[in-house]
């Protein structure tokens, strides 16, 4: 019996001339920062085109096997992740092998190879055993759907450094995202949580006030929510943040800063058309003191300027 694998993979350029193209897998992606593994082939026919074929799968597989063990050493990649991913490539390799009678020849096919050649131990089991039980689905993995699910169309990066922010807090106490089961949470980790945010200690030295540690704790209320929604973990999974009370007697108390709400949409809208539109000197426009005004707290007094009249200390 002779096995044959398809030669995938290869797109035809002009000229005769053949290019080795294949996209990495999402989360390896993202580690790298590039999208596709890509190389302009020197080979174009015969027993040539097929050694050269195999020494550019291997590299490729090298790359994404090295990707994926940085990632997830780095808590990058979730086990779950991990696995899903390992499962769709497995498919892919079973589905290019023919010249076998059955499926579980062309998984032998494939998993001999993985193995002869030391590869993902993780995408040789999806090979394998694509049955077996999944990873179970971890914070790591809610940060991830948050992500998705509630930043998609988020603009700037404030948003992503406050939830970047959120999770560093929960690693430094509760420990590595990738090792907190969502299932496995309990009320304890997050009083636990909530008692060391109130003990951190801002740049300057000073405790973090109960309303700072209350927005914090909503998001990663929502971030457990969302991911308990969308991995239909309902009946399996609480979320142990939900009604979890902030106010402590050692806590600090809320500032002035804190309590102080941004101006209303309507009057930063009607400021930026007057200020853009009926000045005497446009160029003054081009400071769109509105965009300092929306920030809670913004007080013009933080700014320096020079001029004959007085300005107000507050907006």
């Amino acid at each position: 019996m002779v096995v044959v694998m398809k030669l995938k993979h290869v797109d035809e350029l002009s000229g005769g001339r053949k290019r080795f193209r294949r996209r990495y897998p999402k989360a390896v992606a993202r580690a790298l920062g590039d999208s596709v593994f890509q190389v302009a082939m020197k080979a174009r026919e015969g027993a040539e085109l097929f050694t050269e074929h195999a020494k550019l799968l291997t590299e490729y597989e090298k790359i994404v096997d090295k990707a994926r063990r940085k990632a997830a050493e780095d808590g990058q990649l979730s086990p779950f992740e991990h696995w899903r991913e390992a499962v769709k490539e497995a498919e892919e390799l079973v589905a290019g092998v023919s010249g076998v009678n059955s499926e579980d020849e062309a998984r032998q096919v494939v998993g001999d190879d993985l193995k002869r050649r030391g590869a993902d131990p993780v995408l040789y089991r999806a090979v394998m055993s694509p049955e077996a039980e999944e990873p179970p689905i971890t914070m790591l993995d809610a940060k991830e759907m948050y992500r998705t699910e509630r930043m998609a169309g988020a603009h700037g990066r404030n948003q992503k450094n406050r939830l970047e922010r959120v999770c560093k807090r929960i690693e430094s106490s509760l420990g590595s995202l990738d090792k907190l089961v969502l299932v496995d949470l309990k009320r304890e980790h997050a009083r636990k949580l909530r008692d060391d945010m109130l003990a951190a200690k801002k740049k300057d030295g000073s405790p973090l006030s109960s309303s700072s540690v209350r927005r914090e704790l909503d998001m990663i209320r929502a971030i457990v929510s969302i991911a308990i929604t969308e991995h239909d973990l309902h009946g399996k999974a609480h979320n142990p943040f939900d009604g979890l009370e902030v106010a402590k007697a050692n806590a600090a108390p809320d500032t002035e800063w804190d309590k102080r709400d941004p101006l209303p949409r309507d009057v930063i809208l009607a400021m930026r058309n007057r200020m853009r539109d009926k000045l005497r000197s446009p160029a003054l426009g081009l400071m769109d003191l509105s965009r300092f005004c929306a920030a809670p707290s913004a007080r013009l007094s933080h700014l320096s300027f020079e001029s004959d009249g007085a300005f107000p200390t507050q907006c």
